[in-house]
């Protein structure tokens, strides 16, 4: 194990990079210059992880050893064995989707319960958000992202995660997180009361992404 995923700790805000690449060589590279724009965990993105493996967590858990990553398979099967997956590489976050099978989330959180790995629930997809998040939650679900995805976007560009924020704190008492599209959604998003930022593209692919990474996290910490 390279990081004790036990010693998590939480303090809003939350910035997340989700470094969805394809090459873990190119996903520490970003991951560096995101620390160095003070972001506050990092995110083995699912293309990183369909294209490397696992490997890819523990890559930059031993890279990163002082910043929580976060591993997201978006999980649909195995909930358990992805926790103990995670624990073993040194992530210490872990996405499991909302639309998931009962025992599925059952499975992860109990695993979580063992190993300290935090269970993060995705709820791209979820049509009644309040009602899924809130049984996640008495499961033993530590965080909640509010994921409205980039197909949906590319569908609907009116409309983000932001929808859904004051309703799921109204019933749930976990870290909010959102899916971001640039500065203006996480603007949007602090006022709401998120506590979790999370962006990737198209920041991680400008021209200039440290200056982007700055421009997103001072606008998350600042507001």
């Amino acid at each position: 194990m390279i990081n004790d995923a036990t010693d998590m700790s939480f303090q809003s805000p939350v910035v997340q990079i989700a470094l969805d690449v394809t090459e873990i060589d190119e996903a520490l590279r970003l991951a560096e210059l995101s620390v160095k724009a003070g972001a506050d965990w990092l995110e083995a993105g699912t293309p990183l992880i369909v294209a490397q493996g696992y490997r890819a967590i523990g890559k930059l858990a031993e890279a990163f050893p002082g910043i929580p990553v976060l591993a997201d398979y978006k999980t649909m099967d195995g909930g358990g064995r992805n926790v103990h997956i995670t624990r073993e590489q040194g992530g210490r976050l872990m996405t499991v989707c909302g639309n998931a099978a009962d025992e599925t989330i059952q499975a992860a959180t109990r695993a979580s319960a063992e190993t300290g790995v935090w269970v993060v629930i995705d709820t791209i997809g979820v049509k009644d958000q309040v009602a899924r998040v809130r049984q996640c939650v008495e499961w033993g679900a530590q965080a909640i992202y509010l994921h409205y995805g980039f197909d949906q976007h590319q569908a609907d560009d009116t409309k983000d995660a932001n929808q859904w924020v004051a309703q799921v704190k109204d019933a749930v008492d976990v870290p909010i997180g959102i899916g971001c599209f640039g500065c203006e959604s996480a603007e949007l998003g602090v006022k709401l009361g998120a506590d979790i930022f999370c962006v990737g593209h198209p920041l991680i692919s400008a021209d200039d992404p440290l200056d982007q990474l700055q421009r997103f996290v001072g606008t998350v910490k600042q507001h």
